[in-house]
């Protein structure tokens, strides 16, 4: 079931207006010539997933989502990201060192190469990302870009279930009404937060026992560690504790 927190979220969601957002960062996107300096988020979107992928779960599927997720974990430490958020069929990272000395087309082509291969081989067909570069102005952008994303995720989960309700009638009414509808007729109650929300990838620590080099004595030492959440708001929280 949905937890009370996921549907907050999803509530303050219904509210968010997505066309003026994705206009905005639509014109923040970066040519693939250009060289660009951080913050950024590199969003990777499955090519085709919809028809690839026609014999999964609809309208989601937990072998796909974790694929994207490990696909995610490889990314970030390859680029060394403060987050990833995976939903829906798309992977997006929030960069504020950017490798390659920011050259755009190495970033879309290496990031995407990364989300085919691993996303391939975890799920044993061949599938293919596209790779686009936003640049971002501060922390402060990096979260209203992740509110954006996962709005324009939520809302496509949101609007599949209402039209299974309504038996593909192409009528389309506001989330927030959408989202009553499947509410009350229990359409979430089986259902998980990163069915809706995604999930967020992020930098959590682990302490372990280890031998300093030089004294050969064992020592508590603490290590960075990949930690995956299910819900958009820990990305948003983590990014919320790094701008200050």
């Amino acid at each position: 079931m949905v937890s009370k927190k996921a549907l907050r979220i999803l509530e303050y969601l219904t509210r968010v207006n997505p066309a003026k957002l994705q206009l905005y960062f639509r014109d923040r996107e970066v040519a693939n010539n250009s060289v660009v300096s951080g913050p950024i988020a590199i969003r990777l979107d499955g090519v085709n997933f919809g028809k690839v992928l026609k014999d999964f779960r609809k309208p989601r599927d937990v072998r796909v989502h974790d694929a994207l997720i490990n696909a995610g974990k490889v990314l970030m430490e390859r680029f060394n990201a403060l987050i990833t958020y995976v939903a829906s069929d798309e992977i997006n990272l929030i960069l504020n060192d950017v490798p390659y000395g920011g050259r755009v087309f190495k970033l879309v082509s290496v990031s995407a190469s990364i989300a085919s291969a691993h996303t391939s081989l975890s799920l044993g067909m061949p599938l293919y990302f596209d790779s686009r570069v936003v640049k971002l102005q501060g922390i402060g952008e990096a979260i209203t870009y992740l509110i954006y994303r996962s709005r324009v995720c939520s809302n496509n989960y949101i609007s599949q279930l209402f039209h299974n309700l309504t038996e593909g009638k192409r009528v389309t009414p506001p989330a927030k009404e959408m989202l009553a509808v499947i509410m009350e007729c229990g359409r979430l109650d089986k259902v998980s937060d990163w069915e809706v929300l995604g999930s967020c990838v992020c930098w959590g620590q682990r302490t372990k026992c280890g031998v300093n080099p030089i004294t050969g004595e064992k020592e508590l030492v603490v290590r960075r560690k990949l930690v995956v959440r299910d819900n958009v708001a820990e990305c948003i929280s983590y990014l919320t504790r790094l701008r200050g």
